[in-house]
């Protein structure tokens, strides 16, 4: 872990630590996913065998799997308790828990990634305390970026640019949304993506459903394609959407592209320090509502990406929380047709001191492919 890293890390579990001190918990305990890699700096592959992060108000342990421990340390110094399958997580945990000298303890926070079993393992060793989430403690943990994170998503938008053409050059009549899906993956994957999160390929009435998975259906004249795909790169995570129209698009869709086109550009004009999430989501569907579009707007304006590719901040009607500099989220309205059509336009956008800056840099305008 490099200096900057060290300092990053030190700085996010002060910040853990003071809201753990405001809520009266003991020790937070975080599962393996991206809580852990952002708190610990690395997360070893999520399975069945009980591994935690366990933090109090002045030291940290890790819970861990003896066939997981050398890798834990090319990683961490942070001190390891091992376990090994024969003999089960219970020793070790209760010699970690004891490490971090809370006694007794009272309040136990976990992360909402966290196993069932994994969590009743704790509440058998620590004696069953209260017990709230993580997200309920209210630290600003992964909702702002830092200079390093917002560079490692750029990168990551940057590459998501890359395989958007990859998908929009294997879109032709006759190939199937696997196949276009496959080419976004083939390319993520050459490109040096960690692995691929999703390509989600809708074509023609499929594509009036939002989150439909490519199948096999043929892609033919006169349908629109939508093409959504995300990977991750150095551990941060890209998304993003744009649409194919094969052959002639009548005049009714591109109407509704240029609506949707103008509802994107609108809510990335919204975005700047000190405004509502909600004030977004209103001026994407201020010019939906203008086109009559206003009933086939059916989710939200946009949600925050880092680790994650779902994370706070969420842009929707009632989230009156206030954008600060350093917020990464997508801009992705939409409009659907059940037995028709669907249109989507996605793009991700940082906060910065005047406005907001785009990551994506794929052209917004409907690609035509006669």
């Amino acid at each position: 872990m490099s200096q900057i890293e060290q300092v990053e890390m030190e700085h996010r579990l002060r910040i853990l630590r003071d809201a753990m001190a405001r809520s009266n918990v003991g020790i937070t305990a975080v599962a393996p996913g991206d809580m852990m890699r952002y708190l610990a700096g690395y997360a070893s592959y999520p399975d069945e065998r009980l591994c935690l992060l366990l933090i109090s108000a002045d030291k940290v342990a890790v819970v861990v799997p003896a066939l997981n421990a050398a890798e834990w340390q090319t990683h961490t110094t942070l001190p390891l308790y091992t376990w090994a399958d024969a003999e089960g997580p219970g020793a070790a945990l209760r010699a970690a828990l004891s490490s971090l000298e809370v006694s007794p303890l009272r309040r136990l926070a976990v992360d909402g990634e966290m196993r069932a079993d994994f969590l009743l393992h704790l509440l058998e060793a620590t004696g069953n305390p209260e017990v709230i989430t993580l997200a309920a403690l209210g630290a600003p943990l992964r909702l702002c970026k830092s200079p390093s994170e917002i560079a490692l998503l750029q990168a990551a938008a940057a590459q998501a640019d890359r395989a958007m053409q990859a998908a929009i050059e294997a879109c032709q009549p006759g190939v199937t949304e696997a196949q276009v899906a496959w080419a976004a993956e083939q390319a993520f994957r050459m490109d040096g993506a960690d692995y691929v999160c999703f390509t989600l390929v809708a074509s023609g009435p499929n594509s009036a459903f939002p989150h439909h998975r490519s199948g096999q259906r043929t892609l033919q004249r006169g349908d629109a394609v939508i093409i959504d795909i995300g990977a991750s790169l150095n551990h941060y995570k890209s998304d993003i959407t744009r649409v194919v129209y094969l052959g002639e698009p009548p005049l009714v869709f591109l109407r509704t592209y240029d609506a949707v086109l103008q509802a994107n550009e609108q809510a990335r004009a919204a975005v700047k320090p000190g405004v509502t999430a909600a004030s977004v989501d209103r001026a994407a569907r201020v010019v939906l509502e203008a086109a009559g579009c206003a009933g086939h707007f059916v989710h939200r304006t946009g949600h925050g990406l880092g680790l994650s590719v779902h994370e706070p901040p969420w842009i929707m009607a009632g989230n009156e929380q206030l954008l600060e500099e350093g917020m990464v989220f997508s801009i992705e309205p939409g409009v659907y047709f059940p037995g028709q059509f669907g249109i989507r336009i996605e793009d991700i956008v940082v906060v910065t001191a005047s406005g907001a800056r785009t990551l994506t840099g794929f052209d917004r305008r409907l690609v035509v492919k006669a």
